[in-house]
């Protein structure tokens, strides 16, 4: 009875263990199922972000070629020449004297303002002065004698040969004292224009005017200068009086937009050139004579066209293209785009037709593209 009573408990307790093993084993799949669910829609949802991705980067293609665009807009264009000219002076003098002398005296400094007749310098003219007081002397006794014979030869006394040759002495030495008078002016040197003096040239004591000696001064007038440029006959009819320019002066650094003031109606057969001419009218106590400046004009002028680099356009033996950029969806699409030029310079082509505005022109990356290729815009 006793090992009936045992076995039966054992049986319960078999049958209790097989439960709680059976529903443990339940729960555990049950969790893998829901944690398979779980790892699914995670990868869907990874997927669906890889996609997004994707799409949004556009770099991370690796079929897609790499370029760079300009977007076409509509604005002035002008197509510049350059020449060089420099800056003349009118009024631009030198003081030299006339006969050679020492200088005895400097009246004036560089930079100073002068006017027209003003004494620049004193030369020493004392062997002049001597002959000049000579001259009076003797002109003196001249005309006493002149007088005196005069005074005979109405009382008809005397001979007329006499009389005749004190008034021809008298005479002869008032001629003699006035060129004395005008050889001596000349030991006085003036300016002879109004103006500024931009050199002092000799020092006192120097001798000057001789023929190893330079000028004692230069006088200049800056107020009245003007650029003379001698330019191409290739560009006659395209630059003209009242045409607006650009001058750049680079010792200076300095812009100013000023107007041709005249254009030469001859060329020259020895270099092939015609001068222009343009004055400033602003900055004129920055120039100075012999200043080099550069000159820009325009020899195209459109108001509103489309420019691109003429480096770009292509041809394939029929017609001028362009490649542009086609979005297609996502995805950046190489065009071919036909054009029809309406001049075409060394650097810029004028554009007539088959460009508008906000086109993207292909600039950099043009050479390993063709039509169809798919490509990513890069940053400058």
């Amino acid at each position: 009875m006793k090992n009936i009573s045992l076995l039966l408990v054992l049986a319960v307790l078999v049958a209790a263990c097989g439960k709680n093993s059976s529903d443990a084993l339940s729960e555990k799949r049950a969790e893998l199922s829901e944690k398979q669910t779980e790892l699914a829609d995670l990868k869907n949802a990874i997927t669906e972000l890889e996609k997004e991705i994707e799409a949004m980067d556009t770099l991370a293609r690796d079929n897609s070629i790499p370029v760079m665009a300009l977007d076409i807009k509509r604005k002035e264009f002008k197509n510049p020449f350059q020449v060089q000219g420099l800056v003349e002076s009118n009024q631009n003098v030198l003081v030299s004297p006339e006969v050679p002398a020492n200088v005895v005296r400097i009246h004036v400094r560089e930079g100073q303002r002068v006017h027209k007749g003003q004494v620049i310098a004193s030369l020493d003219g004392s062997i002049a002065g001597s002959q000049i007081s000579e001259l009076e002397n003797a002109l003196s006794l001249a005309k006493i004698n002149y007088d005196k014979q005069k005074r005979l030869w109405d009382k008809k006394i005397g001979s007329e040969m006499q009389y005749l040759n004190a008034k021809n002495q008298y005479e002869n030495l008032k001629k003699s004292l006035a060129t004395a008078n005008a050889q001596l002016g000349k030991y006085t040197l003036r300016s002879p224009i109004n103006g500024t003096v931009d050199a002092i040239m000799a020092n006192a004591g120097e001798l000057v005017g001789g023929m190893t000696s330079g000028p004692v001064a230069r006088i200049v007038n800056l107020q009245d200068i003007k650029i003379k440029a001698n330019v191409s006959e290739s560009y006659v009819g395209l630059i003209n009086k009242g045409q607006d320019v650009e001058v750049y002066f680079p010792s200076l650094d300095l812009r100013m937009n000023e107007k041709v003031s005249a254009v030469s109606n001859v060329i020259d057969v020895n270099n092939r050139t015609f001068v222009t001419y343009v004055k400033p009218h602003s900055n004129l106590n920055k120039l100075k004579p012999n200043l080099l400046a550069l000159i820009t004009a325009y020899d195209y002028v459109q108001e509103d066209a489309i420019s691109i680099p003429t480096k770009l356009v292509r041809n394939d033996g029929k017609d001028d293209f362009v490649f542009v950029i086609k979005t297609k969806g996502e995805k950046k699409i190489v065009e071919k785009r036909i054009i029809k030029i309406a001049k075409q310079f060394p650097s810029e082509t004028v554009v007539e037709s088959g460009l508008n505005e906000g086109d993207q022109l292909i600039t950099e990356g043009v050479n390993s593209v063709i039509a169809g290729d798919e490509v990513k815009l890069i940053a400058g």
